[in-house]
Parts: C-alpha cells; structure tokens; sequence
C-alpha cells in the first residue's frame, strides 16, 4: 500500500507559553501541501524501515508509529516500510510526523482498524503527527493536539520551497524564544480568512524567525539575497526552520523564481500547491 507523505507549511505560527513539562504551546494556520515523500507499507516476512533519498539513523517517527501501532492493537504480522524522501530533513516542513501519520492511515487499512482509533497514537509520537492524519488546512492550538480542520480553500495562491542546505533543530529554535506575547489572536485571523492572497499578506507570522535569523545569519543571508532576485508577493521562513517559503499571485513567476533559484549552489527548490482531503462546506 502506497500513501503520498505530504509536508505543511506554516502560514501563521505564534508560540505563546511553555509548560512545566517543557512543551510550548503554539497557536497556528497549517497548510498541507503537495510536496510528498511517498511511503509503501507491506506485509512482510520479516519487519524492516528503510529510508531511500537520504540518510536516517536510530529510532524514527515511522519506527514509533509502527511499534504503537502493533502495541495498541495487537498486531503480529511483520511489515516492510519504505519511505522514499523528498522532504528535506530539519526544514520546519513536518516531513517526520507526516511519515508517521502515513504509516499509522496504512496500517489501519491493511488491519481494517477503523481510522479514528488511530487518533489517540498521534500525540504519543509527535506533536504535528494528528494534524496530518486529517491534512488540509487546520488551527492548530495547545502543544499541537488541538486541530480544528477548516472548509476554506488558499486561491489562486502558488506556493515555491526552498530549503537553504541548512539543519534546523526544533528543540535548539524553541530555546531561543524569550517572548512568549501573542501576535494576534484566532478571532482576527478568522475574520479575514477569505483564502486569497490579501489575506496571506495580513496574518503571515512566524514568531521563530526573528530568533532564528539572529543566531543563524547564513540563513538570514540567503533570504535576503533570494529576497532581492524574486518576483513573490511574500517571503517566510516556515515551521521552526530552515525551509523558506515564497508565495506568489502566478505560475508564471513561480516557474521563473524556481529556475533561477535552482541556478543556486547548495539549494533545493520544489513548487508545492495546497492539498485538501475533505470536500469544500458550504
């Protein structure tokens, strides 16, 4: 069984607190987008993880996803996964908890375990992993396991990647965060979310990237230098880094940023466009 592993971008992110077990809590917009890392799960005669694309070493997202899996619903049979990478690693993109929410959808289907019952194993793996067993675009709120799945739809909106070649840890950018004020709040947000453009230029936020940038001015530096060639209505640094992301109000200069962009040494470059599971309300 094969499941498109798809990353997110933060159109919105507020950290607004920290609690006494050392998780913050964050206020959030995710969109989920279309660059994928595709995952294949099979029975097998003997259990096995293997990553192509790119480097992986030790426990993952995708070994604790199927260790509970088995825990929780006893299950016996042995399954070969492979996740073949494009999503860059450290990148603020989600890719890890995506591979463990594909895995868990997969799982359910080939056990026939209905998939809300997997619900309750997403926040034991990763905070981001129970945004993307529902994907589109969500609120994400509290240490990521509040998700309210929204019926509004991006429009003509046309998203380009860029992962700069630079390793983010998320714990290390957590730790720069001295300032825990809200930006904003839901209500204000809400009240311009009409999917358009305009509104992306009103409620874009990203309380890592003033702390970020400051600690890490290699990646300050080359925003600022794709910055200055791009033709995008708005730039940001999404998740808690490294990947930027550029918005633009056509393919046209999207296809231009991305050849020109790919001209660049030690970067990578990937159109992505919004993806939604559930069918438009309303």
């Amino acid at each position: 069984m094969r499941i498109d592993s798809c990353a997110k971008i933060n159109l919105y992110l507020d950290v607004i607190g920290k609690d006494t077990d050392g998780y913050h809590f964050i206020e959030s917009l995710f969109q989920e987008v279309s660059l994928a890392d595709e995952v294949e799960v099979e029975p097998a005669d003997e259990e096995r993880v293997v990553f192509e694309g790119m480097v992986v070493e030790g426990e993952t997202t995708v070994h604790k996803a199927l260790r509970l899996f088995q825990k929780s619903f006893g299950t016996k049979t042995p399954y070969a996964i492979t996740v073949r990478k494009r999503i860059p690693m450290g990148a603020g993109l989600g890719g890890g908890s995506s591979n463990a929410a594909a895995v868990l959808r997969a799982l359910a289907s080939l056990e026939g375990v209905e998939e809300e019952q997997v619900f309750p194993l997403a926040s034991c793996i990763g905070s981001d992993v129970s945004f993307f067993l529902r994907g589109g675009m969500a609120w994400v709120s509290g240490k990521g396991e509040r998700i309210e799945v929204l019926s509004h739809r991006l429009r003509d909106v046309y998203f380009l990647i860029v992962y700069p070649g630079i390793h983010i840890s998320t714990a290390w950018a957590y730790a720069l965060i001295t300032d825990y004020t809200p930006q904003s709040t839901k209500e204000n947000i809400f009240a311009s979310l009409d999917g358009s453009l305009d509104f992306l230029r009103k409620i874009v936020y990203n309380k890592f990237q003033p702390f970020v940038f400051a600690a890490c001015e290699e990646l300050a530096a080359k925003k600022t230098m794709l910055d200055r060639e791009s033709q995008a209505s708005l730039s940001f640094m999404s998740g808690s880094g490294s990947s930027l992301v550029y918005v633009y109000d056509s393919a046209g200069k999207r296809e231009r940023d991305k050849e020109l962009f790919s001209t660049i040494r030690g970067i990578q470059v990937f159109c992505a466009d919004p993806v939604y599971r559930l069918s438009k309300k309303g």
